[in-house]
């Protein structure tokens, strides 16, 4: 069974960094980023308006693999990250099997 978890990427890259070994970092963590995507382990992923940073859906086997995929990321080394660990909230109705989808 998969667990789920919030992560947050903040990236940091040097001001000074140069231009074209920007572009290949940026290129590889796509193409990185866009396998996990279609593995079905990195479930979503959103942009934070006005910052360079991202908020992002995993469903992995384990920490372990967690730790990994994100150790991976090309941009790592600029990145500050934050994990949440997410669990099912018992008020959520699509958790509830006796909700009724229809509108009332």
């Amino acid at each position: 069974m998969s667990q789920l978890y919030a992560v947050r990427m903040d990236v940091a890259l040097p001001p000074d960094m140069d231009p074209a070994a920007r572009d290949d970092l940026l290129a590889r963590e796509k193409a990185y980023s866009q396998r996990w995507q279609r593995s079905g382990h990195w479930l979503h992923i959103w942009r934070c308006v006005g910052q360079y940073a991202n908020l992002s859906v995993f469903a992995v086997d384990s920490n372990e693999q967690l730790h990994q995929i994100l150790w991976g990321l090309p941009l790592f080394p600029y990145m500050t990250i934050t994990v949440t660990p997410l669990s099912p909230h018992p008020s959520d109705i699509a958790q509830d099997p006796a909700h009724d989808s229809t509108a009332q």
